[in-house]
């Protein structure tokens, strides 16, 4: 609570040095005026304060990460029982299942459709069929793949005139 209260206090202090506000001067000439802002520059002082309330900052996260990380892995916190923990299901059906599953449910709209597509396909199509299936663009799709391919979730690779698009081997090892 202290370092959190340290950093609230530290953070108005550099807001407040930071956000001082610029002298201004009114020339007047005549019947006219100009205001000319002079810039604020900061002293020495004001340096060495900024570099404390950033010091001491860092500090206190870190102390708060320090506190939060440890309240987390406890071993008083952690809970033995007795319940046999469940061998892993060997049906490769239902792994492929709940694997595209999540895949899918971390997925959004367009990509979630393409990727769905990619599956009912065993997992394979050609790049112009995918753009058949969808009914999108050709850049639409291009951009779409370029996104699930960034995230390691399809692979593509030159066929012809378009590209063999394949779920991932990551994914695919998974699958099989």
């Amino acid at each position: 609570m202290l370092a959190a209260g340290l950093i609230i206090l530290l953070s108005i202090v550099a807001v407040n040095m930071l956000l001082v506000s610029a002298p201004v001067v009114i020339q007047i000439e005549g019947d006219t005026f100009k205001v000319i802002e002079i810039p604020y520059s900061y002293t020495t002082k004001d340096a060495y304060i900024l570099l404390a309330a950033g010091l001491l900052g860092g500090i206190s996260i870190s102390q708060i990460l320090i506190c939060i990380k440890a309240s987390n892995f406890a071993p008083s916190q952690i809970k033995v029982t007795e319940k046999a923990v469940p061998e892993p299901d060997t049906n490769t059906v239902s792994q492929d299942i709940r694997h595209v599953d999540v895949i899918l449910r971390a997925l959004e709209g367009d990509e979630r459709k393409a990727v769905k597509i990619i599956v009912e396909n065993g997992g394979e199509i050609l790049q112009n069929e995918l753009v058949n299936y969808l009914n999108f663009s050709k850049a639409k799709v291009s951009r779409i793949l370029m996104n699930l391919e960034k995230r390691n979730i399809i692979a593509k690779r030159k066929y012809g005139l378009t590209n063999h698009i394949s779920l991932a081997d990551d994914i695919r090892g998974e699958i099989k």
